[in-house]
């Protein structure tokens, strides 16, 4: 238990200083040391991509996915590394396909009708972590907050996909319009 959070607190600080080299290394020992960690194998595909080394996140992930072909993670690990080559998703084999968004006036639409039900603002990243629980996202939360700031159903309040409230424009009530 105690390598285990060292560990942790090894890759959180490789992570933070940014050094992706010395994060691939040591996630390399710890999927040697735990062949069938899938968390394990995760982080180095992670790592992989991090550091540039998309063809190895690849080479990595695909067996994995292979053996759990609706496993999320392995899967936006793959497209992840697929993206930053120039490739598309059509580009590889999958087992499973996996369910990719693009931002557009679906998204729009998926994040309106959640929205018109709610009574409080929500946050452009609340947001972006609902619409991501169920696919890929090919946008960031700034460019979620930019795509809601440009529509009209939406009024978005604040700087930051974090600090920002978003509601709906309500129409008004038709008894008080007289």
């Amino acid at each position: 238990m105690n390598e285990d959070f060292e560990s942790w607190e090894l890759h959180a600080e490789l992570l933070e200083r940014h050094d992706y080299a010395q994060l691939v290394a040591c996630c390399e020992v710890e999927v040697r040391r735990n062949p069938g960690d899938l968390h394990a194998l995760e982080r180095l595909g992670d790592a992989y991509v991090l550091n540039g080394e998309y063809k190895k996140a690849i080479d990595a992930m695909e067996p994995c996915h292979r053996d759990g072909p609706n496993i999320d993670a392995f899967q936006h690990i793959i497209l992840d590394a697929l993206f930053a080559m120039g490739k598309t998703e059509n580009e590889f084999r999958w087992s499973a396909q996996p369910e990719i968004l693009r931002l557009g006036s679906d998204v729009a639409d998926i994040c309106y009708e959640y929205m018109r039900r709610k009574r409080n603002p929500r946050s452009v990243g609340e947001l972006y972590s609902k619409l991501l629980s169920g696919a890929y996202l090919a946008f960031t939360e700034e460019l979620l907050m930019q795509r809601l700031r440009d529509d009209p159903r939406f009024v978005v309040e604040g700087s930051g996909p974090w600090t920002s409230d978003v509601s709906v424009v309500r129409k008004p009530n038709r008894s008080t319009n007289r």
